[in-house]
């Protein structure tokens, strides 16, 4: 049991105000750091064929898929996509609201590969989904936008 002396009350009260105090520095100093600079970013991505061997992979449906399914920016970016397609099929680059857009590229011919850029001002934070019109769910994505 412990007794409560005049000293062991004053050596609880330093250390509960030290945890107190640290806590509550750690809280603030986390609400109010800066918000990160606005910056243009730019994101190359690609149609890819993955060439799945039908006897190997049996059951697998998705022949085609995005070089990367997550894209992660700042709110207040501006984020150029360069979109590649350097396949044997059209791929498109489709997103809805707030980021509405639907971008088509067509297969490669003659060794040209199509080839757009999408600009994306980032104006509101969250999880915004990607995906292509020909070969979604499979070949889809997201746009996580960090607020």
């Amino acid at each position: 049991m412990v007794s409560w002396t005049p000293r062991n009350i004053l050596v609880a009260a330093i250390l509960l105000s030290a945890v107190i105090a640290g806590s509550t520095g750690l809280g603030v100093s986390y609400a109010l750091r800066p918000t990160p600079a606005a910056q243009t970013r730019d994101f190359y991505l690609f149609a890819v064929d993955q060439s799945f061997n039908s006897s190997i992979a049996a059951g697998l449906k998705a022949d085609y898929g995005f070089s990367a399914n997550v894209i992660t920016i700042n709110k207040g970016d501006t984020l150029v996509i360069h979109f590649y397609n350097p396949t044997d099929q059209a791929h498109t680059f489709t997103m809805t609201s707030p980021y509405q857009n639907d971008v088509l590229l067509p297969a490669m011919t003659e060794n040209l590969i199509s080839s757009a850029n999408i600009t994306i001002h980032a104006t509101q934070a969250g999880i915004f989904p990607f995906y292509c019109k020909f070969h979604g769910p499979p070949m889809s994505g997201s746009l996580v936008v960090q607020g």
